[in-house]
């Protein structure tokens, strides 16, 4: 079974994506460090805190403003699977936001926030993530 994080309520809102573990290998090269963020990339709905999994890693975490204007937090977390596999819970639904935006796309709003579009730093944590789940 996969298992990630809390859902909080309310669950709607925005924030930055921000780093807290630059080391690991999703941000090799991105040229990211730790506080470095991605502006609008976490939204309308996020996760807050992770499951006790052994070997969980939180890579980005920070506040989001939500419905009402009152805070809340996302952390984005990976995880080893038991076969040699992991999994990444980038905690927003609005990481395809960063990787692509089709003709007539148009992004969305929430809560002072929105994703600002494709964004190199995503595409690359994708990539490297991809990269090491098809070996």
């Amino acid at each position: 079974a996969l298992i990630g994080a809390q859902t909080v309520s309310p669950f709607n809102g925005s924030g930055d994506w921000t780093v807290t573990k630059p080391e690991h290998w999703i941000f090799e090269g991105t040229g990211m460090k730790k506080d470095d963020f991605i502006p609008g990339l976490v939204g309308w709905e996020f996760h807050g805190d992770p499951a006790p999994i052994p070997g969980l890693e939180v890579v980005a975490a920070g506040t989001t403003v939500n419905s009402g204007l009152a805070s809340s937090h996302y952390e984005a977390t990976i995880y080893p699977g038991p076969k040699g596999n992991s999994v990444f819970n980038a905690s927003t639904i609005f990481w395809a936001m960063g990787l692509s935006s089709p003709p007539g796309h148009i992004l969305p709003f929430v809560h002072d926030g929105r994703p600002l579009g494709p964004d190199p730093r995503v595409e690359r944590i994708t990539s490297n993530l991809l990269a090491r789940w098809l070996k």
